[in-house]
């Protein structure tokens, strides 16, 4: 435990009246959070050219073939805002192409091009090095997995 968490948790105690357990669990899973995608936008993504989030959205649209733009930011968990963005940036260095909807000509739909597929497999080669690296030591990894899984469900919206 750092001074940071020892502060926090003795201004708690202090005000009283707090279940300190899931503060804990909370404030850690907060923090690791925190740093381990800075970690991974420092080390993996940013060297590439692409943010974070630009990571994401390449990654769900990997994952689903083709997308519309609220799609992708529900599934991505990146603002719809910040998908146009990315989204521009992405089309931009050639790595998505945008294609109107023939059903519905206000809709967009949204894939990857095969340099965008290349260049997703190879910064996720990249990132699940690190991820491996970062779990190396985890003791029963999959339980682990299937706690937090378990927390994910009860915040999750369902899928579009």
């Amino acid at each position: 435990m750092d001074r940071f968490e020892e502060n926090a948790r003795a201004r708690l105690v202090e005000a009283g009246g707090f279940d300190m357990d899931s503060f804990g669990a909370s404030f850690v899973l907060f923090r690791l959070a925190t740093q381990y995608l800075t970690f991974l936008e420092r080390s993996i993504h940013r060297p590439r050219g692409i943010s974070t989030a630009g990571f994401r959205v390449l990654f769900t649209l990997w994952v689903y073939d083709e997308l519309e733009p609220r799609q992708m930011a529900k599934l991505s968990g990146v603002s719809t805002a910040a998908v146009s963005g990315v989204l521009r940036t992405l089309e931009g260095k050639g790595l998505i192409q945008k294609e109107r909807s023939a059903a519905d000509k206000r809709l967009v739909q949204v894939r990857l091009t095969p340099e965008g597929s290349a260049a997703l497999v190879e910064m996720y080669h990249a990132q699940n090095e690190a991820e491996t690296g970062l779990f190396a030591d985890v003791d029963g990894l999959g339980e682990f997995t299937e706690h937090l899984r378990k927390l994910m469900i009860r915040l999750a919206d369902p899928e579009p």
